[in-house]
């Protein structure tokens, strides 16, 4: 009754006040000249109640958010304006800022997608919509490839092909990764076994792991179960991770990671050199492989970004790492590349990712070379 009568108060002749909820209520302004004079009431009701009411003699605190629609800007019909109230209000409330906010059709759109994302996703598996991709690993040395990065592809009914920068946070987050990620870890050992039948030889297929993966108790009995299964042996498996996952990394990811090395899993280090972690970690943690981001190979031809790969070598080589560049794209960035000691190279220049028959084709019927691809 208090929030009422100050709201009333407050709106005057300006607008009209419904309960629409247990603790929600709409406003309707139905004149009002400009966008400012709708902030001035917002401003006026946030003022109202940064002070307390007084009940006997208890102070009570109210916290007010507002999320604010526009006819017909925003919609024509009630409920709709009612919805984007709802959006606009509850958008603003996570983010912790503004006690109001306008509806943006923008935010509302990439939500919706997102939730639609969600949705699809729950059958992707069931529905036959993923798809293992491989990008090779050219030791440019023999002029050969020596491995592949397993790429997880996502193409779907409603959406078309969605792309990993924008699927795969959103299946870490809700925890579709781990099932998903079972799903791609069982699909490459698999795959790994049919090459080994056709006579296909790689020194390693590396396969992207999500910290949500390494937090599950099994997941390092979920790994050597399918290398059992398949008859694979672990050396050929390579488990890549991020160094931004290294920051998630408890003691217990880093004893399963020393585990898997002990059954001769390999383990690569992704974006090295692009996060904050500690150097620290590569003593901990038994990393067979760095990989150098496509982030110092774009401004190759500048000399600080020679020193810093030329660092990141002499590193691996007093490690015992091998290194891999990713994103090279040019021959003039292998050529650099070849100087300064990095001689396993990944990126378009060679090849983009690869279906599995494309892969295998290029493997049976060609021996590697750049013209031919």
């Amino acid at each position: 009754m208090l929030f009422s009568q100050s709201i009333i108060r407050i709106l005057d002749k300006y607008g009209e006040l419904g309960k629409v909820g247990e603790d929600e209520f709409a406003i309707l302004v139905s004149e009002f000249n400009t966008i400012k004079d709708v902030k001035k009431i917002c401003n006026k009701i946030h003022r109202c109640f940064q002070e307390p009411f007084k009940i006997m003699d208890y102070k009570i605190y109210i916290e007010v958010n507002i999320g604010i629609s526009i006819f017909p800007e925003h919609g024509s019909e009630g409920h709709e304006l009612l919805k984007y109230c709802y959006f606009a209000m509850n958008s603003f409330k996570e983010k912790g800022k503004n006690p109001y906010a306008f509806f943006d059709k923008q935010v509302f759109d990439i939500y919706c997608r997102r939730i639609l994302i969600e949705n699809e996703l729950k059958n992707s598996i069931f529905n036959n919509e993923l798809e293992v991709y491989y990008q090779p690993q050219v030791d440019i040395l023999s002029n050969k490839i020596i491995g592949v990065e397993a790429l997880l592809r996502w193409n779907n009914k409603k959406l078309g092909r969605v792309s990993p920068e924008e699927f795969i946070p959103i299946i870490e987050k809700n925890g579709y990764i781990v099932e998903i990620g079972n799903w791609v870890l069982d699909k490459v050992i698999y795959t790994i076994h049919n090459w080994k039948e056709k006579g296909i030889q790689l020194d390693s297929v590396a396969v992207n792991i999500s910290p949500v993966q390494l937090k599950k108790s099994d997941f390092k009995n979920k790994v050597l179960a399918f290398c059992t299964k398949y008859d694979v042996p672990p050396s050929l498996l390579e488990l890549e991770i991020t160094e931004g996952t290294l920051l998630e990394m408890s003691d217990n990811s880093i004893k399963v990671f020393n585990q898997l090395v002990e059954s001769n899993i390999n383990i690569a280090l992704d974006d090295f050199g692009t996060r904050y972690s500690s150097l620290s970690y590569l003593v901990s943690l038994p990393v067979s492989t760095l990989k150098i981001d496509k982030l110092f190979v774009d401004n190759i031809q500048y000399e600080k970004n020679k020193i810093l790969i030329r660092s990141i070598v002499d590193l691996s080589k007093s490690l015992n790492c091998r290194i891999i560049v990713e994103g090279v794209e040019t021959k003039a960035q292998v050529d650099i590349l070849n100087n300064l000691g990095c001689n396993i190279i990944q990126g378009y220049y060679f090849s983009k990712p690869l279906s599995q028959k494309e892969l295998e084709n290029l493997l049976i019927t060609t021996k590697f070379c750049r013209n031919k691809l």
